[in-house]
């Protein structure tokens, strides 16, 4: 073990991991690094419960591996973070975070921009070359929030 990986394990033993896991931990940098980050955001550097260790734990391994493949975009993780803030953990429903941070929402660009088009049609057609695209972008934007903005300016 480097001199590195022995604070780590002293760390993750403080906080009262047994020896295996900790050692075990430490074999995954990226791992470690997470879980260190962790253990000082909350504050818990000495031996803190059980429950405590395996909630530290699980956030890390569970929670955030899970969403890492749900919120795709720096806004999903935004809402997501202000639903917990908003929510007790008691009262945590799933399809209400689902719904707050954008994960059932499909994202269709091709429709919503041929929903805005059929929308100012009149206007387009009058207008010709001097319709204004960056309003009906907008509108387009504001019909998919949990679109990534580049994808529709793109599309």
């Amino acid at each position: 073990m480097a001199p590195n990986d022995d604070e780590s394990v002293k760390l993750f033993l403080s906080i009262g991991l047994d020896e295996k896991t900790a050692t075990t931990t430490i074999n995954n940098p990226k791992v470690t690094a997470n879980l260190t980050a962790i253990i000082y955001e909350a504050g818990v550097t000495n031996r803190c419960d059980r429950t405590t260790v395996n909630l530290l734990y699980s956030v890390r391994f569970v929670l955030i591996s899970k969403l890492i493949d749900v919120l795709k975009l720096l806004h999903n993780w935004i809402a997501a973070v202000s639903f917990f803030d908003n929510h007790a953990p008691e009262d945590f429903k799933l399809n209400e975070f689902e719904e707050a941070c954008g994960v059932v929402y499909a994202v269709d660009i091709e429709k919503a921009a041929d929903e805005v088009f059929e929308e100012n049609k009149k206007t387009i057609v009058e207008q010709r070359y001097r319709t204004n695209l960056a309003q009906l972008l907008e509108h387009v934007r504001k019909s998919l929030p949990w679109a990534d903005p580049k994808i529709v300016k793109v599309s």
